[in-house]
């Protein structure tokens, strides 16, 4: 069934595989340092074919977050001795010094996740 209107257009479109019309080879991309163009070429004969703007692009990856995404923490970090330690803070329910923290990026700035090492407490604090 065919696309029509708007969904045609904003289907991506695959350029697949190229091969040379004289020999029916396998055509590999290449730049023309002359030209700074990029074109195909075969390796078994003479034939070389400058590139249409449709095959400057190999993939797209579109990757679609949704913006309130939600940080999963893990119930038991504080055993993990990869992760980062601090004995700077002290959980505000135990008051224990010691804890697994580990940081995050957000639109506001950055986000640290603590971990009690001693009751398993977690919070963050806005940096």
């Amino acid at each position: 069934m065919a696309q029509h209107g708007a969904a045609a257009a904003a289907a991506p479109r695959s350029r697949g595989l190229k091969f040379c019309p004289e020999s029916n080879d396998l055509l590999y991309p290449r730049e023309n340092r002359n030209t700074r163009r990029l074109e195909f070429f075969c390796k078994n004969c003479s034939h070389v074919e400058e590139a249409e703007p449709d095959d400057y692009c190999v993939h797209v990856a579109r990757i679609k977050h949704d913006s309130k995404e939600q940080t999963v923490i893990l119930q038991d970090v504080r055993a993990d001795p990869t992760l980062p330690r601090t004995k700077d803070v002290e959980c505000p329910d135990c008051h224990h010094r010691e804890a697994v923290f580990f940081s995050q990026s957000s639109e506001t700035g950055m986000v640290l996740y603590f971990n009690c090492c001693a009751c398993g407490h977690r919070w963050r604090e806005d940096v």
